[in-house]
């Protein structure tokens, strides 16, 4: 910059260097791109990154577990999240790229572990987007695990709507616990708080349980005037989430010292350290990174779950050190295409 210009014009031509040579630096990451999709029935968010796993763009958008919404849905939305991305990626970097650039990618979405749905999914978004790279599909809980935990070996312990406890090692075998569903399980999770409730509330106004003021609130809740009118609630018109959302009532019931609300959450915190005890004890002698990560809506906003399940692990499993989430599932399915990539020889570091 020559010695004639004003200060404040050589300032504007120095920044404006620095941003172009900042934006050259990160146009020159982008040739070889991971990314990493969250996705759930109600939520998803698409993170690319550089072969490094440094952020480059992020995307969010509706729900794309095609349990929830269907395949042909779930392909839609997956597919604009992407068109959203590179488009964004244009806009920020100048990029000019495509689909060809990533060397892989990691999809997590709740049951995406599954084989035969990974298959069907794959197939549909290969066809749709032409992917050419590696394509890894993991179930929701395992990408939040490596993302929270920063790490490819570690537990965690979901509690929301439902719940499940997962034990990764470091070679990407999954050890279960629970995460069964509704009906053959979700122990300690939301909707099994509420159902309880339901439950045993209808059980103590006979004379059957313990005592509890919660039935009225209950019945405020599903506008329903008796315990009978759940009859047609549960076995017609059944809803897990309208019933899951019954489990706050429960929570300001047991703050009230009722005795039924607080066995049943005593009972919920005892059932999800099972849960995490269970995996554990089948891990032990294989896992390096004896760290546990608790997930889901009911630990992370139910202080008193959280503690209580906390003060379980510590007495049960001592060596086991209860941690808060460092990054998102995103980050974590990134992590796990970098891997990925890693593997199938598209990276060399």
């Amino acid at each position: 910059m020559g010695p004639g210009l004003p200060s404040n014009a050589r300032w504007r031509l120095c920044i404006r260097h620095t941003h172009e040579n900042g934006r050259q630096e990160r146009r020159g990451r982008m040739k070889r791109l991971i990314f990493g999709l969250d996705g759930g029935g109600t939520g998803s968010r698409l993170r690319i990154a550089d072969e490094k796993n440094r952020f480059l763009v992020t995307q969010t958008g509706e729900g794309v577990n095609p349990q929830a919404v269907g395949y042909p849905v779930a392909v839609e939305r997956i597919s604009g999240l992407f068109h959203s991305a590179l488009h964004a990626l244009e806009e920020t970097y100048g990029w000019t790229g495509g689909i060809a650039d990533f060397i892989a990618g990691c999809f997590a979405i709740a049951g995406g572990g599954a084989p035969e749905e990974a298959r069907k999914l794959e197939g549909e978004l290969r066809e749709a987007l032409r992917f050419r790279c590696p394509l890894l599909f993991v179930s929701d809980a395992e990408a939040a695990l490596v993302g929270g935990l920063k790490s490819l070996e570690g537990m965690i312990l979901v509690a929301g709507t439902g719940s499940i406890a997962l034990a990764r090692l470091r070679d990407g075998t999954i050890m279960r616990a629970g995460g069964y569903g509704h009906f053959l399980g979700d122990e300690g999770s939301a909707f099994w708080i509420a159902s309880q409730a339901v439950i045993r509330s209808i059980r103590s106004s006979e004379g059957r349980d313990l005592p509890t003021h919660m039935l009225s609130d209950l019945c405020a809740y599903f506008g329903i005037q008796n315990t009978h009118e759940f009859i047609p609630l549960w076995y017609q018109r059944f809803d897990k989430a309208l019933i899951a959302g019954a489990a706050r009532i429960v929570e300001e019931f047991r703050e009230r010292e009722d005795p039924l609300a607080r066995d049943i959450f005593m009972h919920a915190a005892n059932e999800l350290s099972r849960l995490v005890e269970s995996v554990y004890h089948r891990a032990e002698g294989k896992l390096e990174v004896k760290k546990l990560l608790l997930w889901g809506g009911q630990l992370e906003h139910n202080q008193w779950l959280q503690r209580a399940v906390t003060h379980h692990l510590r007495v049960r499993i001592p060596a086991l050190e209860v941690r808060k989430a460092q990054e998102d599932a995103a980050f974590g399915a990134c992590l796990l295409a970098a891997q990925k990539a890693l593997i199938s020889g598209s990276l060399d570091f």
